[in-house]
């Protein structure tokens, strides 16, 4: 679902017309981006055929992601949990919500990398991965997010 979302803001497509792609309520897409319902197969290949994505390039972020998160000490489970369960969802709500996503959204970005292209592993041997997930990893730059009211302030 962050994925889904990630693309979503990427392409400056509103959850309104998500939810219009897969025949649900806005309200109803809003639970699944958030991971309070479910995302079927179905909803899934409706949203990626609507925003003009191979599934298949999610599923392959999805498992670099996957493997980055397992490396990093976080348990990957493949079942569905509940909201209060999710760890990364919950990570991934409180980056929407802070300063720094709101600063990063009312700038234009120097440079661009989508979401799918990522995690990049850089020749140093570092990684940089999408924001939402650096934000779950890394305590520095999480903190700065919680911290940051403009662009380039702290």
């Amino acid at each position: 679902m962050i994925l889904l979302k990630e693309l979503r803001l990427e392409r400056g497509i509103h959850q309104a017309q998500v939810a219009d792609m897969c025949d649900k309520t806005p309200s109803a897409w809003t639970k699944i981006e958030t991971g309070k319902s479910p995302l079927s197969m179905e909803i899934f290949f409706r949203v990626c055929n609507g925003i003009q994505v191979a599934p298949s390039a999610v599923l392959a972020t999805m498992e670099r992601y996957a493997t980055l998160l397992s490396q990093n000490g976080w348990a990957v489970i493949s079942k569905q949990l509940d909201f209060s369960e999710d760890l990364l969802l919950k990570e991934a709500q409180e980056y929407y919500a802070s300063p720094g996503f709101r600063a990063q959204n009312s700038f234009h970005r120097w440079s661009f990398n989508s979401v799918l292209n990522g995690p990049i592993y850089n020749q140093d041997g570092t990684v940089t991965p999408n924001p939402v997930f650096w934000f779950a990893l890394d305590p520095t730059f999480k903190g700065e997010q919680l911290r940051k009211i403009t662009e380039g302030g702290l």
